[in-house]
């Protein structure tokens, strides 16, 4: 009896071993294959996007500010404007270089926007400095006059109004979408601008940096799959 009961034992705890085995083997192919259909619904997105006219490629602002922690505590995700200053003297609709009281909380390198009343400028040099070289009507926008002491702030993300007056744009920040396996999946949308760059470090022109981020459903902190792409104004994709 003793011989036997130590015989089950030995049993039963191979068994649980085994029992064990099997279960992360199914949790396993179980979490590949999320991460696979994951993986197709982003480059499907990422591909809706290529079919996109570069000027409706974005986000309009106020559906981003109204997204969910979730969508905010991503690493793609960026503020509105982290940076703020004002023009130290008036700009005309004509200038090409303007003076601001601070470049405290702007990039040090070249080629970001930023806005002045209802204009979007890009900053070609000058970045670091109180003196900026700037291309103006950025974006669609027209040039103007400013008056002197103007807030400027900078655009880090792509904001394109919400349709209808073209150009719009019909992306929204979250959505549910479902995959090839029936489940459904989180699908997040960030919209950035980024810089081109040569080999020695030399920035370019501004490029729209589109992040796809697909999320479990139910554990949205989970992500199943991420893709980034640029796109360019000089190619339209």
């Amino acid at each position: 009896m003793v011989e036997l009961l130590a015989a089950m034992s030995v049993m039963v705890v191979g068994l649980l071993a085994v029992f064990t085995m099997f279960e992360s083997g199914i949790i396993a192919v179980r979490n590949a294959g999320h991460t696979t259909t994951a993986a197709v619904l982003a480059d499907s997105e990422m591909e809706k996007l290529r079919a996109v006219k570069y000027e409706s490629i974005g986000l309009a602002n106020a559906a981003v500010d109204a997204a969910d922690t979730v969508y905010k505590g991503d690493t793609a995700y960026t503020v509105g404007g982290s940076g703020t200053t004002s023009l130290s003297g008036a700009l005309t609709a004509s200038a090409t270089s303007m003076q601001v009281a601070s470049s405290a909380s702007f990039p040090s390198t070249n080629g970001y926007r930023v806005k002045i009343d209802y204009e979007i400028v890009r900053i070609t040099a000058g970045a670091g400095t109180t003196t900026w070289t700037i291309t103006r009507g950025v974006d669609g926008t027209v040039a103007t006059t400013h008056s002197s002491s103007v807030p400027v702030a900078i655009l880090q993300r792509v904001d394109v109004a919400a349709c209808g007056t073209a150009p719009c744009t019909t992306l929204v920040p979250t959505k549910l979408v479902t995959g090839a396996d029936g489940r459904k999946y989180r699908v997040d949308t960030y919209a950035t601008w980024a810089e081109v760059m040569n080999q020695s470090g030399a920035s370019g022109r501004a490029v729209k940096l589109m992040t796809i981020v697909v999320r479990d459903q139910v554990s949205p902190y989970r992500v199943w799959a991420r893709v980034a792409s640029t796109f360019d104004q000089a190619t339209g994709t």
